[in-house]
């Protein structure tokens, strides 16, 4: 073969190369540039179900069924506990608080921050004459993400078997550990996920089967002293719950958080 047969075949094969490569960029733009267009489409989805978050409705629709459910009386608490007003006009947060003839305290929030977080907080403190465990729930909305969280908590004994009957729910949720320092009062299969925005029905609906389960386990809880219990659970969120969130603490300042979780919690 003579040198100009030779550099014949040599620029075949480099052009070979350079089709190939320049085939396989292009596929790699058309891939990536797929990619981000479906980035970009989830995240606007995203973006549109962020906005249409109704906690509003779900804290209506709470609010009805333990009305309904159970025989409440109000509580009184202190007005600007019923209504706090965040500094600056940024936010609310609004409350109610009831007792029953199985429960010495239950307690509905309404979180609203336009625009950083809406979201609502739920106990339910039963007497201290039932050997049982409390029940706490809360569902955020965060500008790209909705965190759930439904729990009982109190002594092994109070919580081993609690929620059975809502844990299928939680488990397709994607649901894990809750925080560590509430380990050793919770039940270890409660709802604890972190969900995107166009979720969070699903998670409101997990949230009220956790609630449904507890109540029925309410109704059949023996008699005993859980006094000791609930203070244990008191102590561990007061001293790890909405009263150390340095954004609550800011905009409603120290006092006024030290009293809303008690209002939650002892």
């Amino acid at each position: 073969m003579d040198e100009h047969s030779r550099g014949s075949d040599r620029g075949q094969a480099l052009r070979l190369m350079l089709e190939t490569a320049l085939g396989r960029g292009v596929e790699a733009g058309k891939r990536l540039a797929g990619e981000a267009t479906h980035r970009a489409r989830t995240l606007e989805e995203d973006l549109r179900a962020r906005r249409e978050v109704d906690v509003a409705g779900m804290v209506a629709g709470l609010r009805a069924r333990l009305l309904e459910q159970l025989q409440l009386e109000a509580l009184p608490i202190d007005a600007d506990l019923s209504e706090g007003r965040a500094k600056w006009g940024l936010g609310t947060v609004r409350s109610e608080a009831w007792r029953g003839e199985r429960l010495r305290k239950v307690v509905l929030s309404q979180i609203a921050v336009p625009g950083v977080l809406e979201g609502l907080a739920l106990t339910l403190l039963p007497t201290v004459e039932l050997d049982t465990s409390i029940f706490a729930a809360d569902l955020m909305a965060l500008p790209w993400r909705i965190s759930v969280n439904a729990d009982v908590y109190g002594r092994d004994w109070q919580t081993r078997d609690g929620l059975k009957d809502a844990r299928a729910s939680f488990f397709r949720l994607g649901s894990g550990p809750g925080p560590a320092w509430s380990a050793k009062l919770g039940s270890a299969h409660g709802l604890h996920t972190k969900l995107r925005p166009r979720q969070v029905e699903e998670g409101f609906a997990a949230l009220s089967q956790g609630l449904g389960a507890y109540l029925s386990e309410l109704a059949e809880a023996p008699p005993g002293r859980s006094q000791t219990s609930q203070e244990q659970v008191f102590w561990a969120f007061h001293q790890n719950g909405p009263r150390t969130r340095a954004p609550l603490r800011k905009l409603f300042g120290e006092d006024w958080v030290e009293r809303y979780s008690r209002l939650l919690f002892e």
